[in-house]
């Protein structure tokens, strides 16, 4: 018997865990998991916004299969859905207790209980077979780690410059950090979703709105990034509190624990901070996509292995299903990464997509404008759609070996690679279009 928990840190980013390489101590506790598990250290979101991301994960389909990649279809997820037999059918069916944090998620997947405290969940399902997931929001704005993690990782003797300190403020206090002549769902006066359970009560706490009128400067980018590594570390802290809670009820090595994030997070890299919801400015650079991914499970996975193959959300599922030893006739698009973990010779075709809407799911009505992209390890073809001004469709093409930062467009360099993902691309977008999910 196995059990599953599922750990998402929202907006986390992979090149700030110490695992990956990243020079700062900042996570101990997820480090010493991938070193008794796998390290996956080329996956890829989906999306650059939460929700599309979550949902690719927790059923094993591209957004343009399930549908769920902006708020007005939110309103037709179930008949979007109809008939369809999820992942958490065949997991309930098999005797498994499925839980998540958020109801208007889990009760479109079929979840069968709620719960509001993960470690209580665990403790009160400790004999049973139990799925459950959990998103950790502190690596998303705002950042504001509680003291000593608010200074611990600025450099020795560092002084934030006065100017520096009033960004931070707003840093450490809005959600939401936009540009002026840019406008939120939230400011629109439009009730936004994620807002909104599914019994119609209003969430808590309205997501907070700071308009800029400024730009951010070089020196900003090491306080700013500070915080969020604070953020990162409060996230490792909740994430060794749930590996202990299992060690203590001797389930630990019975369950297969999985870290992983939603979407990436920008920290400055061209101008903005956050992602589409935050900064209403989405993108699908590395920076935004690429995500981590750590698998612990002694029966099936190996101690300390790391896998270069470039994989994704979409194939986290079907992995799960497969160590589980369940067998479903259900839609899938990913595929199991048993096979790459245990070492066998398999055509692993190393190509995904992912898809955002410009503002994310603060997108308000009548903004089309969607950022489309197919990566594979040495390319990826991004193509900028905007159904409204045709003049604003266009495409990037970037080599990741040569310009790991996108900086350059290389689509006059290398017209054969263009148009051979450019097809690959435009194929993926017709689901999308034949699924009027646009």
């Amino acid at each position: 018997m196995a059990n599953v928990l599922f750990i998402f840190g929202d907006a986390l980013r992979f090149d700030h865990l110490h695992c990956y390489g990243y020079s700062k101590e900042t996570s101990p506790n997820i480090d010493k998991l991938a070193g008794e598990g796998v390290l996956f250290k080329n996956t890829i979101a989906h999306s650059n916004h939460t929700v599309p991301g979550v949902i690719s994960a927790l059923t094993g389909l591209y957004p343009t299969t399930h549908g769920i990649d902006s708020p007005k279809n939110v309103a037709n997820w179930k008949d979007l859905w109809r008939g369809w037999v999820t992942p958490f059918d065949v997991l309930n069916k098999n005797g498994y207790l499925t839980g998540g944090p958020d109801k208007w998620v889990y009760e479109r997947l079929n979840y069968k209980i709620e719960f509001v405290d993960l470690s209580e969940a665990i403790s009160k399902n400790r004999d049973k077979k139990f799925f459950l997931w959990e998103m950790i929001t502190n690596t998303h704005l705002p950042y504001n780690p509680s003291p000593p993690y608010d200074k611990m990782f600025l450099p020795e003797g560092y002084k934030v410059s006065e100017s520096t300190k009033k960004k931070l403020e707003i840093v450490k206090s809005k959600m939401i950090i936009h540009k002026p002549g840019l406008i939120s769902q939230v400011e629109s006066g439009v009730p936004n979703v994620l807002e909104i359970p599914s019994e119609g009560t209003p969430r808590e706490g309205p997501r907070t709105v700071g308009i800029i009128n400024f730009s951010f400067s070089e020196e900003d980018k090491i306080p700013i990034a500070a915080l969020y590594d604070g953020e990162v570390k409060t996230f490792d802290d909740l994430v060794g509190h749930y590996v202990e809670k299992l060690k203590k009820l001797n389930i630990l090595d019975e369950t297969i624990i999985i870290i992983l994030s939603d979407h990436g997070e920008q920290l400055l890299e061209r101008g903005y901070i956050g992602h589409s919801s935050c900064s209403l400015h989405g993108n699908l650079y590395e920076e935004g996509i690429k995500i981590p991914l750590i698998m612990r499970y002694p029966p099936a996975i190996p101690k300390g292995k790391v896998i270069e193959t470039q994989v994704s959300q979409i194939d986290i599922m079907p992995t799960i299903f497969e160590i589980l030893g369940l067998k479903y006739n259900i839609k899938v698009d990913g595929k199991s990464l048993l096979p790459l973990i245990n070492g066998e010779k398999i055509d692993f075709i190393e190509e995904t997509y992912a898809e955002t809407l410009v503002c994310g799911w603060q997108v308000i009505k009548g903004d089309e404008r969607r950022i489309w992209c197919i990566r594979i390890p040495k390319w990826k073809l991004i193509y900028y759609s905007n159904p409204m001004k045709s003049d604003e469709n266009y495409y990037e093409l970037f080599n990741l070996d040569n310009d790991p930062g996108e900086k350059i467009n290389v689509i006059n360099k290398y017209p054969d690679v263009f148009i051979k993902l450019r097809n690959k691309l435009n194929n993926w977008v017709s689901k999308a279009i034949s699924l009027d999910v646009l």
